[in-house]
């Protein structure tokens, strides 16, 4: 399994700098973004979906539902992420629970995902992350390609994804995700060696 780099679509972020660039936002104060990249990473969900979560959905929490492309999915949040969202909730003054998670500085509404993209960007060059092209997406990517190369691409894991991200087939996720199966087209072959 290759990844190609296709420059007209987000990419994935190497995992090794997910638990750095968290640490770098909380310690900027940039609580709500270091909340989105937690979210999108650990728990493999579009920005759309993550800028509908309460506190009360994930605080104290070990696991939650939220309808994901008409679908509801059950998330289960690790301790490190429920330790993340309790120290982030206090630094933050402690919210209400029925409070949505992502609001802007007026406090009636939730964060744009042009503002999302924008800061994401921002920071992430800042913190000299290597990207071409990083948007909110990139996340929901890393989840994906975390999962399925700690489980070596497996039928399984592939199949899984899929589910994850609602596609009919592997061949849509591989193209969403910028997977390229001619590495194991050629396998296939491999099974007529004499």
């Amino acid at each position: 399994m290759t990844l190609n780099r296709d420059t007209s679509k987000s990419e994935h972020i190497n995992w090794k700098h997910i638990p750095v660039s968290i640490q770098k936002l909380e310690l900027d104060k940039q609580y709500k973004i270091a909340l989105i990249v937690a979210f999108g990473c650990f728990f493999g969900l579009r920005l759309k979906s993550i800028l509908t979560i309460r506190w009360e959905d994930v605080l104290s929490k070990t696991s939650f539902e939220i309808q994901d492309k008409n679908k509801i999915r059950s998330i289960y949040i690790i301790e490190d992420i429920q330790n993340i969202i309790r120290r982030i909730h206090t630094k933050l003054g402690s919210p209400t629970p029925d409070q949505y998670i992502f609001l802007n500085n007026s406090g009636k509404q939730v964060l744009s995902s042009q503002y999302v993209n924008k800061q994401v960007k921002l920071l992430f060059t800042k913190y000299e992350i290597p990207y071409q092209n990083l948007s909110s997406d990139s996340f929901l990517k890393t989840f994906c390609i975390k999962f399925l190369e700690t489980k070596d691409f497996s039928t399984d894991s592939k199949r899984w994804i899929s589910k994850i991200l609602g596609h009919a087939s592997w061949t849509i996720t591989a193209n969403f995700l910028g997977c390229s199966d001619d590495s194991e087209e050629m396998d296939n072959y491999k099974v007529f060696s004499m």
